[in-house]
């Protein structure tokens, strides 16, 4: 089944590592992609962090990734802004995230923006929150970046984008009119196209029902569900997601290369 594969997007929180512990076994898959000359991509909803926020962590953890091989939601909300226009933006994000925002030319509005955008931010604030509903309220587009519940980390999940949209949208009624994240496919449609791959080229592996495992569905895409994060094998079972395959985690995916 994965043997002929040609192209891996791996997810990234659940999957290769748990916070700042990498999962048994994950250095020695990435080793044996590349021995079987498969080329592959981190994948991960996780906008707290810029791309290289996430390439020096996965690089601090021992795990050889290229920078141009991590691939954030964050990103593929910026092209989205920037194909339609979105300049003057409302956004609530950590410090670095404001950053990479403001260093890749959009400019943070208060009062009259062109659109909200909701990323995970870990210095969330009563403030903040407040903000956006106002705004929100007033009928701006709204997107997000992703819309994760949870956050696996090597102490339990966290909350993530998604509580804060439910929060949202007990407050205003409204949810957001576009995610960009796992499970859509936009993520990785221009990850195909640019190495001449097909849906039928690829394996997603993840640990998460609704968007690894939910994203492989939509596309027609093989995929592996680990069980290091946040699903185990009742939740698989129960779940209208159903996996390609089921694999304890990642280190019982090598000799299937």
């Amino acid at each position: 089944m994965l043997r002929s594969k040609k192209i891996f997007f791996l997810d990234r929180d659940g999957t290769l590592a748990l916070g700042k512990r990498v999962i048994p076994g994950a250095n020695r898959f990435l080793e044996a992609l590349s021995s079987s000359g498969k080329i592959f991509y981190v994948l991960t909803n996780n906008s707290s962090r810029t791309p290289v926020q996430h390439h020096e962590r996965l690089i601090s953890l021992g795990l050889n990734i290229a920078l141009d091989n991590v691939l954030v939601s964050i990103q593929a909300a910026m092209s989205f802004l920037r194909d339609n226009g979105y300049q003057k933006i409302f956004w609530i994000a950590n410090k670095p995230v404001d950053q990479y925002l403001r260093e890749n030319g959009f400019a943070f509005e208060q009062q009259r923006p062109e659109c909200i955008l909701l990323t995970y931010d870990t210095e969330l604030t009563y403030e903040k929150l407040v903000q956006l509903t106002t705004l929100v309220r007033q009928g701006i587009p709204y997107f997000t970046t992703h819309d994760d519940i949870v956050c696996p980390t090597e102490t339990g999940s966290v909350p993530d984008v998604g509580t804060f949209i439910k929060a949202i949208e007990m407050t205003t009624g409204i949810r957001p009119s576009k995610s960009f994240g796992k499970p859509n496919s936009a993520f990785i449609d221009p990850i195909l196209a640019k190495h001449g791959y097909t849906s039928k080229d690829a394996v997603i592996v993840g640990d998460r029902l609704y968007t690894d495992i939910k994203m492989a569905i939509n596309t027609g895409i093989t995929s592996v569900l680990v069980l290091t994060g946040e699903s185990n094998r009742e939740d698989h079972e129960a779940s209208s997601y159903k996996a390609s395959l089921v694999v304890n985690s990642v280190v019982d995916i090598i000799p299937l290369l």
